[in-house]
């Protein structure tokens, strides 16, 4: 794998030498002090130039910055084709055969007043012309914790409580990706989102967990951090069943925090009934928790 000089150095030699190429920021992890910084981190790279579409109609231009595995540009997608006429940015995704990875955005210079707009961490690293709004940024505020409002809490909770009945639907029914897809891809967000705000009130929503969650641990003990790794099932249906009660009581335990920190109404019956009614469907199925 190419060194972090190594990529900075080709990266920078092709906007030095390309007149075309007016300005390069760098955003994404390697732009934020706060962020894990190792030989996975990609180059969230932006280029600013004089007109967009002399890049983007022939993309042949990209295998200068080295040995490419595989590249995807999902501004150019089926469900969204991209129109070559514009002057819209477009986004180069780039792996290399080495392990490096460039997440290339290209944006026309036209465009470039709305980047004072930006609030994500970037730092600047040419700016042949001095536009004002290519400042940097060095603080995450962009990215912290929000809290919730109410509504969107009481709605968090309620669809929370409403979704655990799918899955166990899916696991009476012996549905296995059904139960899993209503687990992982629609209950998980309101269980992490729930989990956000309580880490939240415990920071003063002056944190973030990052893409994904990915720095939970970061905020969670050793033992809470073991407890959220106990919720993930595998594929039987006596685990899925019993890492949804673990997920059930976690996400509540953590509703009640938040709730207590804002004030917020908390309806504990219904969380009561809704977990007996899955104690009894479970039950009548012979999964015993």
């Amino acid at each position: 794998m190419r060194s972090e000089k190594e990529m900075m150095d080709i990266i920078m030699n092709k906007a030095l030498s390309d007149e075309r190429i007016r300005a390069v920021t760098m955003e994404g992890s390697r732009a934020n002090p706060n962020a894990v910084h190792d030989s996975y981190s990609d180059f969230d790279i932006s280029y600013y130039v004089t007109d967009i579409r002399e890049f983007t109609g022939d993309k042949s231009w990209i295998n200068e910055l080295g040995d490419i595995l595989i590249a995807q540009f999902p501004t150019d997608w089926y469900s969204h084709p991209y129109d070559y006429g514009s002057r819209d940015p477009f986004a180069f995704l780039i792996q290399f055969a080495d392990g490096s990875r460039i997440d290339l955005t290209l944006a026309d210079v036209t465009n470039i007043s709305q980047e004072a707009e930006n609030k994500e961490p970037r730092i600047v690293l040419l700016n042949k012309d001095n536009f004002p709004s290519l400042l940097p940024l060095r603080t995450e505020d962009a990215f912290f914790l929000r809290p919730p409002e109410e509504k969107e809490f009481l709605d968090t909770c309620n669809e929370f409580r409403w979704l655990s009945l799918y899955i166990s639907k899916g696991v009476c029914r012996e549905e296995l990706y059904y139960a899993k897809h209503a687990y992982d891809v629609l209950i998980m967000p309101m269980f992490l989102k729930m989990l956000n705000w309580r880490i939240g009130t415990e920071h003063g929503f002056r944190v973030t967990t990052g893409s994904s969650c990915k720095y939970l641990k970061r905020f969670l003990s050793t033992e809470e951090m073991e407890r959220f790794q106990g919720i993930f099932p595998d594929g039987s249906y006596e685990n899925i069943c019993r890492c949804l009660f673990l997920m059930y009581d976690y996400f509540h335990e953590s509703a009640g925090r938040v709730a207590g920190h804002f004030h917020f109404y908390y309806d504990r019956m219904e969380i009561q009934r809704v977990r007996q009614f899955l104690e009894d469907r479970f039950h009548e199925k012979g999964f015993f928790i």
